[in-house]
């Protein structure tokens, strides 16, 4: 058994708590030992007053003594990086399908409900982006939806934070991409799950998602602006030529722009059980050849703000 002191500031998701240094009392649902799975985990042991943890590192994850941003893309990461960060996406998305349920039953919802998850979401984009987001393009049919909801809010989150924009709006940046495709629950799956063309009746129903989910959001009074803007206009082109009002450039927020972008490369990069996805390169090169669509100066900032190595042959 390998035990190792670490300041409470130094604790990341997977290690391992061997003890605790300092005034605790054990939690009901942490235990005496326990392996750390969560952002939330981590702030609970960060607001207590103890002064430090003991890790073992033979059951978790080790102390990590790199200069760098210690990023590993879903290539690299070994077996036991790819089964925790798999293991994160999956609680997260259960959570997010929850929330986006209550919402769905009219319950009433509030911003401090979507926090925990936005947290959580957010500590665990900062441990390891890259690993994140190359999890997160694997779908299953059952439950694609919730985990594309689940990897845009986490790139919305990311490019914000990039961008050094303020906590609250990083926070709705994230709540939005949570909830933005949240019309979509009212369209039949075998719309959804079609996987050959759909004929124009269909396409139209598709389309009228967006405005279906703003007027869903719209009937609770707390909903921030900047998540029913996206909500309702994600699909939106600087031409003109998106849905569901045929916005130009002009009477379309940053934000939005920002949502766009995110959306797209998510789906793109996405394998689902009827299509393989294209690798970072090549959804980001088809983007950047679409200037009516996609915010060129953002998109080119979106780009500076994931790994090297998800955008080589781009920069």
């Amino acid at each position: 058994m390998v035990v190792t002191r670490i300041d409470k500031s130094q604790l990341k998701i997977g290690m391992f708590v061997e003890a605790i240094e300092g005034a605790w009392q054990d939690s009901p649902t942490l235990g005496r030992r326990f392996t750390v799975r969560s952002g939330n985990e981590i702030d609970i042991i960060q607001r207590s007053n103890i002064s430090a943890v003991f890790i073992n590192t033979a059951l978790g994850r080790p102390i990590e003594h790199s200069h760098g941003s210690g990023a590993r893309n879903i290539a690299s990461a070994t077996k036991q990086d790819r089964i925790e960060t798999s293991l994160k996406i999956k609680g997260q998305t259960a959570e997010a399908r929850s929330l986006i349920e209550d919402v769905c039953l009219g319950r009433t919802i509030t911003v401090e409900a979507f926090t925990p998850l936005v947290t959580d979401v957010a500590r665990t984009m900062e441990e390891n982006p890259s690993l994140y987001i190359g999890m997160s393009r694997l779908r299953f049919r059952d439950s694609a939806t919730f985990v594309h909801s689940l990897a845009v809010a986490a790139l919305l989150l990311h490019f914000g934070r990039s961008m050094h924009m303020d906590d609250e709006t990083v926070e709705h940046l994230c709540m939005a991409g949570i909830l933005h495709d949240i019309g979509k629950l009212t369209i039949p799956l075998t719309i959804l799950q079609k996987q050959g063309p759909l004929n124009t009746a269909e396409r139209y129903t598709v389309e009228e998602h967006p405005e279906r989910g703003y007027q869903l959001l719209s009937t609770h009074g707390r909903m921030p602006a900047l998540v029913l803007d996206i909500c309702r206009s994600h699909h939106e082109r600087l031409d003109g030529k998106g849905y569901p009002n045929r916005l130009s450039a002009d009477e379309i927020s940053t934000e939005v722009r920002m949502s766009t972008i995110c959306d797209v490369f998510d789906a793109l990069t996405s394998t689902r059980p009827y299509k393989k996805g294209w690798s970072s390169q090549q959804a980001l090169s088809w983007m950047m050849c679409r200037e009516e669509q996609f915010d060129k100066a953002l998109l080119w900032q979106f780009i500076l703000s994931l790994d090297p190595e998800m955008t080589k042959g781009i920069l």
